[in-house]
């Protein structure tokens, strides 16, 4: 992005923000032909003034000329029927009347108040406001080539009207990102005013498009927060988006998220590999996704060596190792991996007597299942869910396919409670409450094309397993109690677990325990810190082994 490209834009904005508008003027006076107020030039030798005069004039003319009708003219200009906002991290939000003329801007938060500097939209049209602001956000390097994303949203009681105004506006800011020679990515969408996510909008100063953008993505990634997001760009959010290969139906997306600003994936991953002691050809990456950890971007860097599972976040910055962790698993024997990733994705397209080409959104996740090397194969045709694990030798050992409506979208219309209440709907219904239960979770899927939340939790020896309808009612339900024999002891775990980090019980400290079941396998969770250090086991309670460990900064 040029200086003259930025001067272009803003003189474009200028030229249109004060037209002569003496003919406009008129023309709302062209009913009432006939009704003559004459008018003599007071000042003939002003004769560069005479263009402002004869506007005024006329407007005093269709003024004094409009009583009785001239009132509904005024009451329908000055009032709100659209609300616009414009997201990158400034939010901007303008209220248009229904000639889309700007009624107020106003700027949401401190970095929106620098792109508002000196700037008089009231009155303007909402094109030359939108190139305006466009203008002013590439002159202060809140767009560019490094992160190129805008969230357009539109909120109006006419349907047909917000339509309308989601695709001009994306119109004018696609053509301003060309002429600026950046690829625009340009998230767009409609919303309705809802009073929660007002207020949450409200408490972080961002707009409400923003907030419902972000409670979307809440919903499909329980492990986000809103708290975590609200302060990130909108290139960020886009960036998650498409990293983790999330839909939302309710958003309008174009161009693709520059990630040019972060190290990026090879980086990410070499770092991780580095951290790990380990080399490329001695793993096998699963996954290298963008995510988000205490507020802050992160590489979320997966892969397997030697039936050891290694998870990282890495921060997207500065390549620093935020978090790790390691799990052990013990392959069975001729379970190790030896067919490739496209082996089994052509067995799962086997099983089901697909083609590749006919197969879309297909994703292979290495992985282990009971101590089996497997593969996990998930993807679409048409309106058809599918799912198989291929273990390493290539056997199908499970193959599901579920039906839906429409090919992965979600619902838009009727109550949706959300992610939280439905939790809430679940407890209440096993008479429970949630400082009672281990393992609570949810997430958002499609049951015989309705939108549902799945939630899991656990009490005691007890697993419950929920469906809830968007609409907060129990859909289904069934509990399953477990056997959980135990070999050793509370304080035996605990040696086993001070043993394992090579710490003595005194040089610890908040040490917490609890006794819980995990895919039918009795084990001990035991947390403690030392030092700077974080330490989490879970320690088998019928063998005494590592199960699961991680150590965190």
């Amino acid at each position: 992005m040029t200086d003259r490209n930025v001067e272009q834009a803003l003189r474009t904005a200028l030229e249109h923000a004060a037209p002569n508008d003496v003919e406009s003027v008129l023309l709302r006076c062209d009913d009432r032909k006939g009704n003559v107020i004459p008018m003599t030039n007071q000042n003939p030798e002003k004769k560069n003034r005479k263009p402002l005069r004869l506007a005024a004039l006329a407007a005093a003319a269709c003024l004094v000329l409009a009583i009785g009708g001239g009132s509904v003219y005024y009451n329908q200009s000055q009032t709100a029927a659209s609300i616009v906002s414009l997201d990158v991290n400034p939010s901007i939000e303008l209220v248009l009347n229904s000639r889309e003329r700007v009624l107020r801007a106003t700027a949401l938060n401190e970095d929106a108040d620098a792109v508002l500097d000196g700037m008089a939209l009231k009155g303007s049209t909402l094109d030359v406001a939108v190139n305006a602001l466009m203008g002013s956000l590439l002159k202060n390097g809140y767009v560019d080539e490094l992160a190129n994303s805008i969230l357009i949203t539109v909120e109006d009681d006419d349907a047909t009207r917000a339509a309308q105004l989601e695709s001009q506006l994306t119109e004018t800011v696609n053509a301003v990102m060309i002429s600026s020679s950046i690829n625009g990515a340009i998230l767009s969408q409609v919303v309705n005013q809802n009073q929660d996510l007002q207020a949450k909008a409200d408490e972080y100063g961002i707009s409400l498009g923003k907030a419902q953008l972000i409670q979307q993505l809440v919903d499909q990634n329980p492990t986000l927060t809103f708290e975590s997001l609200a302060g990130r760009t909108v290139n960020d959010l886009n960036l998650l988006l498409s990293s983790q290969a999330t839909t939302l139906s309710t958003v309008s997306s174009t161009g693709r998220a520059s990630d040019g600003g972060y190290i990026g994936t090879e980086v990410a991953k070499n770092a991780a590999l580095a951290h790990a002691g380990l080399t490329a050809d001695q793993v096998t990456v699963s996954k290298v996704d963008f995510d988000v950890e205490d507020s802050r971007m992160v590489y979320e860097v997966e892969f397997w060596a030697n039936n050891v599972e290694y998870e990282y976040d890495v921060d997207a910055t500065t390549g620093e190792i935020v978090k790790n962790h390691t799990e052990t698993c013990t392959a069975a024997a001729g379970q190790n991996g030896s067919i490739d990733q496209a082996a089994a994705k052509a067995a799962a397209l086997s099983a089901f007597g697909l083609s590749e080409d006919q197969a879309e959104g297909i994703v292979v996740i290495p992985s282990y299942d009971d101590g089996r090397f497997v593969y996990k194969v998930k993807f679409w045709a048409g309106g058809t869910e599918y799912f198989c694990a291929v273990d390493g030798s290539g056997q199908i050992l499970k193959s599901e396919k579920e039906e839906h409506a429409s090919s992965g979208s979600v619902a838009t219309s009727g109550t949706d409670v959300g992610l939280e209440a439905a939790k809430a709907a679940a407890l209440k219904h096993a008479g429970l409450s949630a400082d009672q239960v281990t393992g609570l979770t949810a997430k958002l899927d499609w049951d015989d094309g309705q939108r549902v939340y799945e939630v899991d939790f656990w009490q005691g020896s007890t697993e419950y397993e929920y469906e809830i309808n968007a609409d907060g009612t129990v859909r289904q339900y069934e509990s399953e109690a477990h056997a959980a024999p135990t070999a050793i002891s509370a304080d035996e775990a605990l040696a086993r677990a001070l043993s394992h980090a090579g710490l003595d019980q005194s040089a610890i400290r908040e040490l917490e325990m609890d006794s819980e079941l995990d895919d039918d396998v009795p084990h001990y969770s035991i947390d403690f810190k030392s030092g700077n250090l974080e330490y989490e086991y879970e320690i088998s309670a019928t063998d005494g082994s590592v199960l699961k460990f991680e150590q965190d900064n």
